[in-house]
């Protein structure tokens, strides 16, 4: 189980009262999945807020609302209407919850015990070690290209020795007044900690680097290509414009019903049924 989602995008519709707004930025994307043959996925579009401390990231089937301020991770379902909220600790505990019982389920299906297998009860977000991280590179490619509107520098992260993303630098957009850097790879260190596999500590070598902190920090990525066992996934901005974000944005709406997390991620709750 993933928090990826997929489906159709649903606009939320605004209160008739206008709500206060905040300069800030928003900006489109789109989404691809490279095979490891090179066969291109067909992309996926998304839609991205930024203002005043908060996210709100557009996919289809699922809206995600960060709040770097307060540490909240809310997901939506436009199609449901239902949403989950809690802080960021919560929300990784859930998730490895749900994995762990993921991971049962497909063990009892092989006929294997699973002895080795975390407990669902118990399930703890691990403790990342510095020290045992692979080490990492960022360079300068020298290469340049106009994405959305602005002028970028390429750069090649490896770790270990081995390319891990290439990014796309935009050294003139500063949105550090909307999201401030140390919150946001604060975050980021926070979500990278609960994920498997060799990319877990590719990921959470590069939210702990200290240059790629500098280069972020008064610049903003358009760019991306991730690099991975099964091939590559490609993110890029499509436009970018500065813009006063309603508040209405990253709040959730009245008729939404709060369900449990598990609930949002597979099956709708049935009626009645209470949230933890």
């Amino acid at each position: 189980m993933t928090h990826t989602f997929r489906a159709a995008m649903l606009l939320i519709a605004l209160s008739m009262v206008p709500a206060a707004a905040h300069a800030g930025w928003v900006t489109t994307w789109t989404n691809t999945a490279v095979k490891q043959n090179g066969d291109r996925m067909d992309p996926q579009n998304a839609s991205m807020a930024i203002s005043d401390g908060r996210v709100r990231l557009e996919q289809p089937e699922v809206v995600t609302v960060i709040d770097y301020n307060s540490n909240r991770y809310t997901l939506m379902n436009p199609v449901k209407h239902y949403f989950w909220t809690g802080t960021i600790d919560e929300y990784q505990r859930e998730m490895g919850r749900a994995r762990a019982i993921k991971m049962r389920e497909q063990y009892a299906e092989l006929g294997k015990k699973g002895k080795d297998l975390p407990k669902t009860d118990e399930y703890k977000v691990p403790t990342i070690d510095p020290a045992k991280l692979p080490p990492l590179s960022i360079s300068k490619t020298g290469l340049t290209e106009k994405i959305a509107g602005y002028d970028t520098e390429e750069y090649e992260i490896k770790a270990d020795g081995v390319l891990f993303q290439e990014i796309w630098v935009a050294p003139t957009m500063d949105v550090s007044g909307d999201l401030d850097p140390s919150r946001y790879l604060a975050m980021q260190r926070k979500m990278s900690a609960a994920m498997m596999g060799k990319s877990a500590g590719q990921y959470n070598a590069l939210y702990l680097n200290d240059e790629y902190r500098k280069l972020i920090e008064k610049a903003f990525v358009l760019k991306i290509v991730t690099h991975h066992i099964a091939g590559s996934y490609e993110r890029s901005a499509t436009s970018v414009s500065q813009a006063e974000v309603p508040a209405t944005q990253f709040e959730v709406p009245e008729a939404y019903r709060k369900v449990r997390l598990s609930d949002l991620l597979s099956e709708p709750p049935k009626p009645g049924a209470k949230p933890n």
